[in-house]
C-alpha cells in the first residue's frame, strides 16, 4: 500500500529538517578541520538513511554532490567512487540472478526442495532452507520472492495461523542469513570486503565462505529452534500438494545455470589454487578478479540464443531484462564508498573509534568485537543493512586502530549484525514481504524478532571467537 501524499510529506520534511540538526549538532561536536564538515556530512547522511525522507540511492548521490561543495574531495574524487571496481560485481551477479528468476531456475530448485517436505517442521526447513540457499547468490528479496508463494501455499493448506506465520517468518529471515554466505551474497559483505583490503587486510572469496557459511547455518538451526518453540510448530501432516514437476530444462534455465557455475568457479578457483599451492595462481586472481569474473559470466547471458524451433530470436538475456537490475543498491553502494575513503583519509573513523574506547572502555578485542557487532545489530532494525553497514564498518576499522587490535574480528562482526533486521517489517525487504502475506503480526515478528536478535548475537560472537582464531584471522 503506498503511502499517503500527507503522511509522506511530513515524513520528508521530518527527515530532512532532522538531518540539518544532526549535522549542526555533528559539526560542533567534531574537532577543528575536515573532521567538522565530514561529521556534519556523515550525520545529514546518516539521518536521511534512517527517516528514509529521500529514496537511498538519491541520498547516496547527495553525498557525493556535497562532498565535492564541501571542499572534502574533488570531483574526480567524489565520483571515482561510483565507478569502483567493487560495483560491477553487484552490476554482474545481478545480471546473473536476473536470468535465473526470468528463466524459473530459482523457482525450479524452490519447487523441488518443497517436493521433499514432511509434516509441519520440514515445510518450515524445506521453505526456509530454499530460501538461505538462493540469497547465497541473489539478493535477499529475490529469494524471498521465489520462495513465498510456496510458503503461503503450505500455510494455507495447514489452515493454522501459528504455522503461517512460522512459515512467512521462516522465509524472510533465512533469507537474509543465506546472505551471509558469500561475499555476493548481500550488500554489507562487499562493503567489509573492500574496507578490508584498501586497509591492507584483503579476504579472498573463499576465505569469506570458510568464516561466513559455517557462522549462516549456525543462524539457520538457531532460526528453526526459535520459530518452533514461538509458535509451537510440531509434527503433523501439511495437506497441500505438492508443486508438479517442471519437466526438462528449457534452454534458458540452462543459460543461466551454466552463466552460475561458471562465475562459481571463477570466483572460488583462483583461491583454492592458491591454497593447494598451484603455480600461477597469484597471476589468476589478478586477471580475474571477483568483479571481471560477473562481468565475463553475465556478458555470456546477452549471446546465449534461448529460442526453440520456429520462435523468434532471442537470448538469455536481454538489455531490457538487464535494466530492471537494482541500480539503486548500485548508487547507495557507491556513496557508502566515498563517505568511507573520507573517514580514512581525513581521520575521522580514527577519531570516532579513540573516542568510543574512551566512552565505552572496550579495549580488548572481543569486547570491540561485542560492542561493534551490536551496535551494528541495534542500527540495522532501523535502517537498511547496507546503510547499516556503511556506517558502522568504517567505525569498526577505526575502533580497532584506536585499541591497536585485529581489525579483521571487528569488521566481520559488524557486518554480519548489520544483515540482521529481523524485528521489524521495515526493517529489511524480506521482512515486508513477510509481513504483507498477512500471516504474521507487527506485534509477532517484534516478540520473535526480538528473541530471535539476541539468540543470533550470541551465535555470531561465539563463532567469530571459535573460526577466527581457527582460521588465523585473530592477527596472531
Amino acid at each position: 500500500m503506498s503511502e499517503p501524499a500527507p503522511a509522506q510529506a511530513t515524513r520528508v520534511g521530518v527527515g530532512v529538517v532532522a538531518a540539518v540538526v544532526a549535522a549542526a549538532g555533528a559539526a560542533a561536536w567534531a574537532s577543528p578541520g575536515p573532521h567538522v564538515r565530514l561529521s556534519a556530512l556523515f550525520a545529514f547522511t546518516a539521518v536521511l538513511w534512517l527517516t528514509e525522507a529521500l529514496p537511498a540511492a538519491v541520498t547516496a548521490l547527495l553525498a557525493v554532490a556535497l562532498s565535492v561543495v564541501s571542499g572534502l574531495a574533488t570531483p574526480k574524487e567524489a565520483f571515482g567512487a561510483l565507478g569502483n571496481p567493487v560495483l560491477y560485481l553487484f552490476v554482474g551477479s545481478f545480471m546473473i540472478a536476473e536470468a535465473i528468476r526470468l528463466h524459473g531456475l530459482g523457482a525450479r530448485f524452490a519447487e523441488g526442495l518443497s517436493r521433499r517436505a514432511r509434516g509441519r517442521l520440514g515445510g518450515l526447513l524445506a521453505t526456509s532452507g530454499a530460501a538461505f540457499a538462493l540469497s547465497m547468490w541473489t539478493s535477499n528479496a529475490a529469494a524471498t520472492a521465489v520462495v513465498l508463494p510456496l510458503g503461503l501455499t503450505l500455510a494455507q493448506a495447514s489452515g493454522d495461523r501459528r504455522y503461517g506465520a512460522g512459515l512467512v517468518l521462516g522465509v524472510a529471515w533465512g533469507a537474509s542469513m543465506g546472505g551471509l554466505c558469500t561475499p555476493v551474497g548481500t550488500p554489507p559483505n562487499l562493503i567489509a570486503v573492500r574496507a578490508l583490503a584498501d586497509a591492507g587486510h584483503p579476504i579472498s572469496f573463499g576465505r569469506w565462505m570458510q568464516v561466513g557459511t559455517p557462522i549462516a547455518v549456525a543462524m539457520l538451526v538457531a532460526m528453526w529452534g526459535v520459530l518452533a518453540v514461538a509458535f509451537r510448530l510440531r509434527g503433523g501432516d501439511v495437506t497441500a500438494a505438492p508443486p508438479p514437476p517442471r519437466g526438462r530444462w528449457s534452454r534458458g534455465e540452462v543459460a543461466a545455470g551454466t552463466a552460475f557455475l561458471l562465475a562459481v568457479v571463477g570466483w572460488m578457483a583462483p583461491g583454492l589454487m592458491e591454497l593447494l599451492g598451484v603455480p600461477g595462481a597469484a597471476g589468476l586472481k589478478v586477471r580475474l578478479p571477483e568483479e571481471v569474473v560477473a562481468l565475463l559470466a553475465a556478458a555470456l547471458l546477452f549471446g546465449w540464443p534461448v529460442q526453440g524451433p520456429g520462435e523468434a530470436p532471442r537470448r538469455a538475456l536481454a538489455w531490457m531484462d538487464a535494466a530492471r537490475i537494482d541500480w539503486g543498491t548500485v548508487l547507495l553502494f557507491g556513496g557508502g564508498i566515498l563517505l568511507g575513503d573520507l573517514a580514512q583519509k581525513t581521520g575521522l573513523a580514527d577519531a570516532w573509534g579513540r573516542a568510543l574506547v574512551a566512552g565505552s572502555g572496550a579495549s580488548s578485542p572481543w569486547a570491540i568485537v561485542a560492542l561493534v557487532t551490536g551496535a551494528s545489530l541495534v542500527l540495522s532494525e532501523f535502517a537498511s543493512n547496507t546503510a547499516s553497514a556503511t556506517l558502522m564498518v568504517p567505525l569498526a576499522l577505526g575502533l580497532s586502530s584506536a585499541a591497536g587490535t585485529p581489525p579483521l574480528p571487528a569488521v566481520l562482526g559488524a557486518t554480519l549484525g548489520a544483515s540482521f533486521g529481523f524485528m521489524m517489517p521495515v526493517s529489511t525487504a524480506p521482512n515486508a514481504m513477510a509481513y504483507a502475506t498477512g500471516q504474521v503480526s507487527v506485534r509477532e515478528m517484534v516478540k520473535t524478532g526480538i528473541v530471535f536478535d539476541l539468540v543470533g548475537y550470541a551465535v555470531v560472537l561465539g563463532m567469530l571467537r571459535v573460526l577466527c582464531p581457527l582460521l588465523g584471522l585473530d592477527g596472531r
